[in-house]
């Protein structure tokens, strides 16, 4: 096999005549490797340089070495990016039986539940303006991994907001269907007389506006990060040699509907069996847990901003 050059990008060095340190470096750089010509973009990681605990043959198929390093979606600097799309999966499936049957729990009218579900998606009509604003507007010298923080913390925000403001507790739920008390105080002592229990126990569920307000910044959030996922998978598509065009999409989509495979049904359980505040829960910590993730996320800082 003839011996090739390369540099970082992966390509064959257009400086044949320049003098190359021949000295193999770590695993993290690229080095002259011995391929056949059709193999030349390669991540510049072998099995020998990996201190790794894995098998050959597993290794190499999570980390294809014939494929750059900015595609292989499981490295540490790029493993944000399946995890997104995961969370987006996890999150869609626990949202799901929340913001059909939690309304219907807190006696809202038709119009009002169908109010609360257009609030949610509505934000995702917006996915061009956030593309066109990350594009256009780097936050701190990131075009992409700022805004997945940010959307994923307006994610987790909005979803506290609602657990600290309000009483999401399967106790607050049936006080507000108990009884035909109209005043709200003598209908909660008359529920903790007939449960024993002490009023101070639970509180007030929250406000058909206030639950569609949580719901529209929820929203926001997701489909922000959401957006700024879609649009560094579509930049690593396009150093993709032509034999795996098309894997890097595929692999994200298999872990956004694996995620919602899971979540569906086990929000129903657990919405049943502890209540809303239980999801509610769930939906401020998921996004919460990605943060170290994004910040080890590898983008190029200070990209100049081409003309739109």
């Amino acid at each position: 096999a003839e011996e090739i050059d390369f540099n970082y990008s992966g390509h064959p060095s257009e400086y044949d005549d320049e003098e190359i340190d021949h000295e193999r470096p770590s695993h993290h750089a690229n080095y002259k490797h011995p391929l056949p010509l059709e193999n030349a973009m390669i991540s510049g990681d072998d099995y020998e340089t990996s201190r790794t605990c894995l098998p050959k043959s597993l290794y190499q198929y999570i980390f294809p070495p014939t494929t750059p390093r900015a595609v292989q979606l499981f490295r540490l600097e790029n493993i944000a990016v399946p995890a997104c799309y995961l969370l987006v999966g996890l999150l869609q499936g626990l949202s799901g039986p929340f913001t059909n049957v939690y309304p219907l729990d807190l006696n809202a009218s038709e119009a009002q539940q169908a109010t609360i579900s257009s609030l949610k998606s509505l934000p995702s009509t917006f996915k061009l303006v956030f593309g066109f604003i990350s594009d256009n507007f780097p936050m701190m010298g990131y075009r992409r991994k700022s805004y997945m923080l940010l959307g994923w913390f307006v994610t987790s925000l909005s979803m506290l907001a609602l657990l600290f403001f309000s009483d999401l507790s399967k106790e607050a739920m049936e006080l507000n269907n108990s009884g035909d008390i109209e005043d709200y105080a003598d209908r909660r002592v008359q529920f903790a007389n007939a449960k024993d229990l002490s009023t101070t126990s639970f509180g007030t569920p929250p406000t058909i506006p206030f639950l569609s307000f949580s719901l529209l910044l929820f929203g926001t959030g997701f489909w922000l990060a959401d957006v700024m996922g879609d649009s560094i998978v579509a930049e690593k598509a396009k150093l993709e040699p032509e034999f795996s065009r098309g894997h890097l999409q595929s692999t994200c989509y298999a872990c956004r509907f694996f995620g919602l495979m899971i979540a569906a049904p086990c929000s129903t359980v657990i919405y049943s069996t502890y209540g809303p505040k239980a999801v509610v829960v769930l939906m401020a910590a998921l996004p919460a847990s990605i943060v170290p993730l994004i910040y080890g996320l590898k983008e190029t800082k200070n990209v100049p901003v081409a003309s739109t």
